[in-house]
């Protein structure tokens, strides 16, 4: 398809990254004063260093694990490269995730020395977009998974108590309104449509069959959410190049020159099923990795209240969904500023060093992203 492409806006580009390094450093200095960030958190005794170590080789196998990904992905679209391309391309990018400007910088990173190898633009740039779709998609289900397998938690705390139902609430209808748009795109709308039918029904049977909060209180949030994410199905194709919504509303604006790629990228992969369920797998193990390492490092820090695993687990893939705000330095405050808040009211108010937390893991993080310079300097010119 071919999608008009309106002028570009230095001035805009230069003002929107000004307002992104604004927002990072006054979410760093408002967690600063509020004590959420001390140095005193971030030591580590002696004794535990061997956890450290564990700890960062759970996070290097975890950012390790977009290489394979990434080769599923380029396979899904048509292109090949070998895994150690696929390696040294994704900690190129990391660098530039973490020490540039956030994950914009890290894909046109990855776009370029991947094309580089390729050749073909439009489907290497049609891989990175289903990518963060994709790793969006896998946040969203672990988020309400994090909620609905630690309700006991939901239920101690009253701020979270009024938060977790219009959140998973929000969860499910995102998650499942991009699954069952993409299924319209691929395999037609009326295959989209009747595979959500599914869905309200099943919230439905648990609404009529239990008699608890979650099934009481819950259940009917989910099947009206449910029941909104058939608009999906429906609206899916009309974004498209000849659809009406987009002939009306955004052809020749920026947004329709981005919903145009976004749609151009799912219809490469509508015959892709097996290669999706792959990147759907490694997304996961990756999520769940990156988790379990925020937990290890809760156990070695100095903080005055350690988090169990339960609470990270409600709060880590909600606290990675805030980076989605674009931000310098791969959600620099953003983060820290969510799982500070976010692992008090799992908490309860107990734990109140998230924030400090959450840091550790990034300059852990950013320190195996630097590694991406040493393949920089040594790539071809």
């Amino acid at each position: 398809m071919n999608y008009p492409e309106p002028a570009a806006s230095r001035r805009k580009a230069l003002v929107g990254n000004v307002l992104k390094v604004l927002l990072a450093g006054g979410l760093l200095f408002w967690l600063v004063k509020s004590g959420g960030i001390r140095p005193e958190y971030l030591l580590v005794e002696a004794a535990q260093i061997p956890t450290l170590i564990m700890s960062c080789l759970v996070i290097a196998a975890g950012m390790a694990l977009s290489a394979p990904r990434y080769v599923e992905l380029l396979k899904g679209a048509g292109l090949s490269i070998s895994l150690w391309d696929s390696f040294r391309i994704s900690a190129v990018m990391y660098f530039f995730t973490q020490c540039v400007l956030g994950s914009a910088s890290g894909d046109v990173a990855r776009y370029f020395y991947t094309t580089r190898i390729t050749g073909e633009g439009t489907k290497v740039g049609a891989a990175i977009i289903v990518d963060r779709i994709v790793g969006i998609m896998g946040l969203f289900l672990l988020g309400g998974m994090g909620l609905a397998l630690n309700w006991s938690l939901v239920e101690n705390s009253l701020e979270l108590r009024h938060l977790a139902t219009p959140v998973m609430a929000v969860l499910c209808l995102l998650w499942l309104g991009i699954f069952l748009g993409f299924l319209s795109l691929a395999k037609g709308r009326l295959f989209g449509l009747l595979t959500g039918l599914f869905f309200p029904a099943l919230a439905a049977i648990v609404w009529c069959s239990g008699n608890d909060y979650l099934a009481a209180e819950v259940s009917p949030v989910l099947f009206y959410a449910s029941l909104f994410s058939l608009c999906g199905p429906l609206l899916a194709p009309e974004f498209m190049e000849t659809g009406f919504i987009y002939r009306k509303f955004f052809k020749g604006s920026k947004l329709g020159e981005k919903l145009g790629e976004v749609v151009s990228a799912i219809l490469i992969y509508r015959n892709s099923a097996s290669s999706l369920l792959k990147i759907a797998a490694l997304t996961m193990v990756q999520h769940l990795s990156l988790i379990y390492a925020l937990y290890l490092l809760s156990q070695i820090q100095n903080l005055p209240q350690l988090p169990d695993f339960n609470e990270i687990f409600v709060s880590a893939p909600l606290a990675f969904l805030a980076g989605i705000i674009p931000a310098p330095a791969a959600g620099l405050g953003v983060n820290e500023a969510a799982f500070e808040t976010l692992l008090r009211l799992a908490s309860s108010g107990t734990v109140t060093a998230g924030a400090s937390l959450f840091l550790m893991f990034r300059i852990w993080s950013t320190l195996f992203s630097v590694s991406g310079v040493f393949f920089l300097t040594r790539s071809k010119k």
